[in-house]
């Protein structure tokens, strides 16, 4: 959808450690940040909190977000305990993601210019809101997609196509080239080219050839295998 990816961390439970690395999130200011996990009932779940120490945006039960939890818990015949009702507590002025998988809805909170999504840890749930809520969100911002093809090199060794990479990654600095070796059920050195927008889409074809007229010509009895597109 146009975004990279740029980096991704996994901190504990820790209120004090997760308040520091916001902090030093919000300084590299990126466009987007998508948080999982502590969203739920128990004492440990703590995503909210934290983001609400790191942005000073004070935490107040939100009636939408209750409405929600109240009608989850209703279908299950579960009365409405304060452990649940917690689930409800979201930063003032951030707009609900609505669960229709689980009981604790995300959010979305704007902060220095920076969307900040809030979703469940369960992977089911996580993947419901990110689907029906961030998927079209950020598709929304009418970015550049990513265009990528992958493919195999066989009867080689990466050393051996490095100088070529190079050579290339050189003429074509805007392209994304990353080599790696296939795991160990199979054989061969694994190509991805990669790039934005449809200028990157006509280069990378051309790359692929140029690459592989490289490594036909220069290594004995390789092999070339398409992967995907």
């Amino acid at each position: 959808m146009g975004f990279e990816v740029r980096r991704t961390t996994c901190i504990r439970d820790d209120l004090e450690l997760a308040v520091e690395f916001f902090h030093g999130l919000f300084e590299r200011k990126p466009n987007v940040v998508i948080v999982s996990g502590g969203l739920g009932p128990t004492y440990d779940d703590i995503q909210l909190a934290v983001i609400s120490k790191a942005t000073n945006i004070e935490i107040d039960e939100n009636q939408e977000a209750l409405e929600q939890v109240k009608e989850y818990y209703k279908a299950k015949g579960l009365e409405l305990t304060k452990e649940r009702r917690k689930m409800a507590n979201m930063p003032i002025n951030s707009t609900v993601l609505d669960n229709k998988v689980g009981g604790a809805p995300g959010c979305l909170i704007q902060y220095e210019n920076i969307d900040i999504f809030c979703l469940p840890g369960v992977p089911s749930e996580m993947k419901d809101i990110f689907t029906r809520h961030i998927i079209p969100f950020l598709s929304s911002k009418g970015y550049d997609k990513l265009y990528e093809i992958k493919f195999r090199v066989l009867n080689c060794f990466e050393s051996q196509l490095a100088p070529f990479i190079n050579q290339i990654k050189g003429k074509f600095p805007f392209l994304y080239i990353k080599s790696h070796p296939v795991h160990e059920e199979s054989t061969g050195i694994v190509l991805h080219l990669s790039g934005f927008g449809d200028e990157a889409k006509k280069h990378i074809h051309k790359v692929r050839k140029m690459l592989e007229q490289l490594f036909v010509s220069n290594i004995e009895s390789i092999e070339i295998e398409n992967i995907r597109e």
